[in-house]
């Protein structure tokens, strides 16, 4: 005889029984239970259920005979035992106080039948399909498998004092470990650690650029500060270079070599202490780097829970870049909407980490149309929901990209004058950037969205050949605010 699945019979009665007496514990249960979660088996416990919820819904008071009167509209009164069956659960129903604990004993018998129920069907779908790619089918088994599990506590409102006695936990941890206004992970720059106060657990942070403006660069230097001055591990998802190569320009990052000379081998004795010191340096650090080529979205998520159990305190997750993540349905409509459940699934994997995830993203097309060729929110490609789901959105503009692609900047006509103090200000501009560097760029990081702080404008100091950024000196970004208005140019927000 086959053994049945896991249920708890007097449990599902107690609480029924509860129901039927007493309002309190009426609307207890049903905002904690399902239909679904009394055992099939027990069929006429689901049916008594349902019928409960029936009256309920109707706002007619609940008890034995309104209960009665709906089984009968529902033809099921014979079949769970008659109305003798309902003076039973009176008989047999709990105290309010202990409602809780027989909830959650049917929640959690429910949650493993389901898992049991689950398992089955991967197994009989191994033996019964041909399976293409072992990987993906474990990745969707493991998915599966997680979203039974999510299912096991039960979920209650929380109250005001219980959530402010939580804030001022938080607020005292903050006050003790923070560092220029930072409360989060800290992106390792002053100015945007004053607009976003760090990355901050849950957040899912997109930085987003034009091909070739340094969005990698940026988002590896992030990566790298988070890990060695908070002293956290950071996970790195590198979908579009292999881990060697950046590990390299990290190396180039750090040692301030040319990256050309690294690749090439042309190193100095100089260049070489430096590359010592820079490799030793990146090697202590506490960073994961997976490049595993298009992965699918379910292994992201599968192997970011496997690093945070393995690492409790991992600090950050960075995804470059999500134009490459697909999810492996290939059923999808369209991959505007593939993006937008790649998008929320990054989001809630932030929140269920307790963990930043900062997101490359490409921009449009629509950029460079545009005058000025400043990027907006709406450029984020091929979705608007990535823009609805994040918490911050950062874009990233340098002007001498567009210069030396020879891009007109603008489409408004200028007198002579006015032509001749533009050209003169760009010129003192690209003089001031190499006292810095000869390679020097200046980037403007464009905070657009920030759903927990300030929006804004945060100069760095771009340094190309070894892929680092560095915050300016205020005395650059006093003369570059001279030379701007000098020109008629539109400075740098604050």
């Amino acid at each position: 005889m086959a053994r049945s699945l896991p249920n708890n019979v007097n449990a599902e009665k107690a609480v029924l029984g509860a129901m039927l007496i007493s309002p309190e514990a009426l609307s207890d249960s049903l905002g904690s239970l399902t239909e679904e979660e009394f055992y099939f088996g027990n069929r006429a416990n689901q049916i008594v259920f349902r019928a409960i919820k029936n009256v309920q819904d109707r706002r007619i008071p609940v008890d034995v005979q309104t209960v009665t009167e709906e089984l009968l509209n529902l033809k099921e009164l014979d079949s769970i035992g008659g109305v003798n069956y309902l003076l039973e659960l009176t008989q047999t129903a709990i105290s309010f106080s202990n409602l809780e604990y027989y909830i959650k004993i049917i929640k959690d018998q429910a949650v493993l039948r389901n898992l049991l129920l689950t398992m089955t069907d991967i197994a009989s779908k191994y033996n019964d399909e041909e399976v293409d790619d072992p990987s993906d089918f474990v990745a969707i088994a493991e998915a599966r498998i997680a979203k039974v599990a999510e299912n096991r506590r039960i979920s209650t409102f929380l109250s005001s004092k219980e959530i402010a006695l939580r804030v001022e936990e938080d607020m005292r941890t903050q006050a003790k470990s923070a560092e220029d206004g930072v409360t989060g992970i800290t992106t390792g720059y002053k100015k945007l650690n004053l607009l976003t106060h760090g990355f901050q657990r849950g957040e899912m942070i997109i930085l987003a650029a034009r091909p070739s403006v340094g969005k990698t660069a940026l988002a590896i230097n992030i990566a790298f500060n988070a890990s060695r001055k908070a002293d956290r591990p950071v996970a790195i998802f590198s979908l579009e270079m292999p881990a060697e190569a950046l590990i390299k320009r990290l190396i180039a990052t750090v040692s301030c070599v040319n990256l050309d000379l690294i690749q090439t081998g042309y190193l100095t004795g100089k260049d070489r202490l430096a590359l010592g010191e820079a490799l030793k340096t990146v090697g202590d650090t506490k960073m994961y780097i997976d490049d595993t080529p298009g992965i699918k979205l379910l292994d992201i998520i599968a192997k970011a829970r496997k690093l945070k159990t393995a690492n409790p305190d991992l600090g950050l997750i960075v995804v470059d870049y999500i134009g490459l993540i697909t999810t492996g349905n290939k059923k999808v409509e369209s991959r505007q909407v593939e993006v937008s459940e790649i998008s929320r699934e990054l989001k809630e994997l932030a929140r269920e980490l307790k963990v930043p995830i900062l997101v490359v993203s490409q921009l449009s097309r629509e950029v460079d149309k545009r005058e000025g060729k400043r990027p907006m929110l709406s450029d984020l490609r091929e979705s608007g929901s990535i823009e609805q789901d994040a918490d911050q959105v950062m874009l990233m503009f340098r002007k001498d990209y567009y210069e030396s692609t020879g891009a007109q900047m603008g489409t408004k006509r200028k007198s002579p004058e006015e032509e001749k103090k533009a050209a003169a200000a760009a010129f003192e501009e690209r003089e001031l950037n190499k006292k810095a560097d000869a390679d020097a760029s200046l980037v403007e990081v464009i905070i657009a969205k920030n759903r927990n702080g300030k929006t804004g404008t945060v100069p760095l100091l771009f340094f190309k050949g070894y892929g680092r950024f560095d915050t300016p000196s205020e005395e650059y970004e006093v003369q570059l605010a001279k030379i701007r208005q000098s020109g008629g140019v539109q400075d740098i927000e604050d």
